[in-house]
């Protein structure tokens, strides 16, 4: 038998209950210790995430800056290209060579008025 302070109790009911308690408390703080596991498994988690979508983002705007370069350099050939066709030295040189044309003399050009404007005349 175990003794208390007002006299002697029966085993079952003196330890028991302290035991059940004690129990209870260690259940209670291991799911404490449960919860705040898993919360910080879960930060680190959300950071190691987080810092991976920074890298997979940083690698994707070094190409998309790569390829930009590239798209401004052929817009560039591109410009320079259109200015050497389009260039009236060229196009007249075509239009001599290859069409047989010619300066044309006076009388033959004529200019019609444009629509719109009212006392323009033939020439």
């Amino acid at each position: 038998m175990v003794r208390s302070i007002g006299g002697t109790l029966p085993r079952s009911q003196g330890v028991r209950p302290r035991a059940r308690a004690r129990r209870a408390l260690l259940r209670l703080d291991l799911w404490r210790a449960v919860v705040v596991l898993g919360l910080l498994c879960l930060g680190i988690l959300f950071y190691v995430w987080q810092h991976i979508q920074v890298l997979r983002l940083g690698y994707a705007l070094e190409g998309l800056r790569a390829q930009r370069g590239a798209l401004l350099q052929e817009q560039r050939t591109l410009t320079l290209e259109l200015a050497r066709i389009t260039a009236l030295s060229r196009v007249e040189a075509i239009a001599r060579a290859r069409f047989e044309m010619d300066t044309p003399h006076p009388g033959q050009v004529i200019v019609l008025a444009e629509p719109g404007k009212p006392g323009a005349a033939l020439r």
